[in-house]
């Protein structure tokens, strides 16, 4: 006969043990992806994502195209917006889906703390504030790497003004992590530059001549803090030993830009430049050869890998 008192502890015990069984089953799916734990889908593709930082809660945006597995890594393109910006805002204004949909790249949108980067290195006595943007990026990567199928030797950014220097930063005291970087609008902040040591790593950047915020000549305007563009490209040529003089072509695109190349870098690495004639300080828009900016910008990366160019 059924013992009701017996039976019934018998099977409680059992429901206990499948709960737990269930339990254990999500802790471990949880932490086999611990880059999604914060993870929402806000549009068609675009994923919010957060961590935690220093005891702050950070935020970025990400975006991976179809075809991510482990016969397929992607490279990975950082996408910084400027100073008092926000993520949301860059993503439309600096829109590489359509470019990331054909090309096969994770795309993120990083969210700098109260709308600002700190390109400043730990330490640095002239830093604007104690953010560890760096540590930031880095807690990004292996979360990155822990929810998708990364190309860690390919991995780049881009960024507007002080999401430019951001970018610059990263070239500069992260050359063991970046492949290639391109800035618009933006300047290498001086101090992360003095106190780096970059191993060869491809620049490209795009200035207007009449940039109010970041001035294309006149390093005084800079605060001291920024190089201009000429000094900031006689930086990255030394660093990267390639020719003092750069090779020069103009085209017209809605007004004169001059492209400057400066060839015979380390393991194939280059540095170019855009010289956007009378350009302000914004996303400049143009177009070489029918290719639209972020095209341009794409390509420039993309041949690239941390070792030098791409055979």
């Amino acid at each position: 006969m059924f013992d009701v008192q017996t039976g019934g502890k018998g099977l409680m015990k059992y429901f206990i043990l499948f709960l737990l069984t269930i339990f254990i089953a999500c802790s471990d799916d949880n932490a086999s992806s611990p880059g999604k734990e914060n993870y929402e889908e806000v549009e068609n593709g675009l994923i919010s994502q957060s961590l935690e930082h220093d005891g702050q809660n950070r935020r970025y945006f990400t975006y991976v195209p179809e075809g991510n597995s482990e016969s397929n890594p992607f490279p990975v393109l950082f996408n910084f917006h400027g100073g008092s910006g926000n993520a949301s805002a860059q993503i439309y204004t600096a829109d590489f889906r359509p470019i990331a949909d054909t090309a096969k790249f994770i795309l993120v949108y990083p969210e700098g703390l109260y709308g600002d980067w700190n390109m400043s290195l730990p330490g640095d006595s002239d830093s604007k504030n104690s953010t560890d943007d760096y540590g930031f990026i880095e807690k990004m990567i292996v979360q990155l790497s822990n929810s998708y199928i990364v190309d860690e030797d390919r991995l780049y950014a881009v960024g507007f003004s002080n999401g430019a220097g951001m970018a610059h930063g990263l070239a500069a005291s992260q050359s063991n992590r970046f492949a290639a970087i391109a800035s618009m609008a933006g300047n290498l902040y001086k101090n992360v530059a003095n106190n780096s040591n970059p191993s060869p790593t491809s620049i490209l950047t795009i200035h207007g001549t009449l940039d109010g915020s970041r001035p294309y000549y006149e390093e005084s305007l800079l605060a001291g803090y920024y190089y201009n563009i000429e000094n900031m490209h006689s930086y990255w040529v030394d660093k990267n030993q390639c020719d003092e003089t750069p090779t020069e072509s103009t085209f017209f695109s809605s007004g004169s830009i001059i492209h400057q190349t400066f060839e015979n870098c380390l393991d194939g690495h280059s540095i170019e430049h855009y010289k956007v004639m009378n350009g302000g300080h914004y996303w400049l828009s143009f177009f070489q050869n029918n290719i639209p900016t972020n095209q341009i910008i794409w390509n420039f990366l993309s041949r690239f890998d941390i070792n030098g160019k791409i055979n």
